[in-house]
């Protein structure tokens, strides 16, 4: 699917699912906006949506698949300053969890020769929003000749969905990201009037619904989204998966603004299907809108220490109150094998592997070279054929939460 609007932008929407597909895809979709690329020596910045230390593969983080067929298409067409670069969100942040490691950003970073930053830790300029708010923004982000934003499709407790406008709230620096809440909507679009992002490739393999970002339910969504402009981008995308945009509340901001028009809207409702109504998030329990009160912050720091306790965060996590249950022990999966005897005829393990091993490679290219450990075959593997050594750690919890809805996928 292919859309034009004119001067304002260009939308186009493809089916991906098996990592053949993605880099193939993907390919296709950098070809299509080429046009819009900067010089060769141009330092480039990708910004995926890392809010999380959970696995993509339920619909938290990006999809290595996508992320490593994008550096590819750029490096293939010459391009060698890249730079891969999100900060996490502030939860993550303030314990001190690297999640680029954790998700395996930081290997792959070491395969294709690029560099990575934690703009949590980078500096910032400060940047005048709504409500008081005046987050710094990473000079990263600030001094790059050329953005490309890769959001994932997820529904969210607060934002109603996180896309591309959502995932630019991650462009601020560390705890600066709390100035976000002080008006979270208005400040979703007011940040991305002040950054604009040059393209959007949306990670739209598995999204997320329910009760996103953090402990929603897994879903296959099989398409890739790349737009050059975010609020058409958010647009399109909002009726792809049947949720009202004026259901969203920065959306509505951006349509106060005349980002978004009647006509716009028209055409979009009669020009894009549906592909899947995706499930919205619930309501919030009125413990969790208490917890994040303006009036009682000073109560919730001075608690913190009592709540990060592990059968404290646990309680909040299933009375509903938070949605993120850290883990501070990193796993230390060291290498992988697989029991060739146990396989199916699935090759699901090679359809997810974002370097392009084979089912009949996998647990036998085992170096970095071919390997970055992202797991992700032995989340999907239905039969237990793949074997791990060493601890899950952090994974354990993702594990027993999410394990079984990935096989599924």
């Amino acid at each position: 699917m292919d859309l034009s609007f004119g001067d304002r932008g260009h939308v186009r929407v493809r089916q991906a699912w098996t990592a053949a597909e993605v880099r193939t895809t993907v390919e296709e979709l950098v070809e299509a906006f080429s046009h819009r690329l900067p010089p060769k020596d141009a330092r480039i910045v990708l910004k995926p949506n890392l809010n999380n230390d959970l696995v993509a593969l339920v619909g938290n983080s990006v999809d290595l698949r996508v992320l490593c067929s994008l550096i590819e298409s750029l490096k293939n067409r010459g391009f060698h300053d890249l730079a891969v670069a999100d900060g996490s969100n502030v939860g993550v942040h303030r314990r001190g969890i690297d999640a680029m490691q954790r998700l395996r950003v930081d290997r792959l970073r070491d395969r294709y020769d690029v560099e990575t930053i934690d703009l949590n830790h980078d500096d910032g300029v400060p940047v005048v929003l709504h409500a008081g708010a005046h987050p710094r923004v990473a000079r990263t982000v600030l001094d790059a000749d050329f953005l490309i934003s890769i959001p994932k499709i997820k529904t969210h407790a607060e934002a109603g969905l996180s896309c591309a406008l959502k995932n630019w709230v991650g462009i601020c620096a560390g705890q600066q990201k709390r100035h976000m809440h002080m008006d979270l909507a208005r400040n979703i679009f007011a940040i991305n009037e002040a950054v604009l992002p040059n393209l959007v490739l949306v990670d739209g393999l598995v999204g997320m619904e329910g009760n996103g970002p953090g402990d929603g339910q897994p879903f296959r969504f099989g398409h890739l989204v790349m737009s050059d402009d975010s609020f058409l981008n958010d647009l399109v995308v909002m009726r792809l998966v049947d949720m009202p945009w004026r259901e969203v509340p920065y959306m509505q901001h951006a349509h106060d603004a005349g980002y978004i028009d009647d006509a716009l809207d028209s055409r979009v409702q009669a020009e894009v299907p549906i592909i899947r109504s995706i499930e919205k998030a619930p309501a919030r329990s009125r413990l969790a809108e208490l917890s994040e009160a303006k009036s009682l912050h000073w109560l919730k720091l001075a608690v913190r220490p009592l709540v990060d306790r592990p059968e404290v965060s646990d309680a909040a996590y299933r009375l509903k109150i938070i949605q993120d249950v850290y883990d501070l022990d990193d796993d230390t999966v060291t290498g992988l094998s697989k029991d060739a005897s146990r396989c199916g005829e699935c090759t699901k393990c090679g359809d997810f592997c974002p370097t392009h091993l084979s089912s009949e490679e996998i647990g036998v290219k085992t170096e970095p070279q071919d390997c970055i450990q992202c797991l992700y075959c032995w989340w999907v593997c239905p039969e237990g054929a793949i074997e791990l050594s060493g601890e899950l750690g952090h994974l354990s919890r993702q594990v027993e939460r999410y394990k079984s809805d990935v096989e599924r996928l």
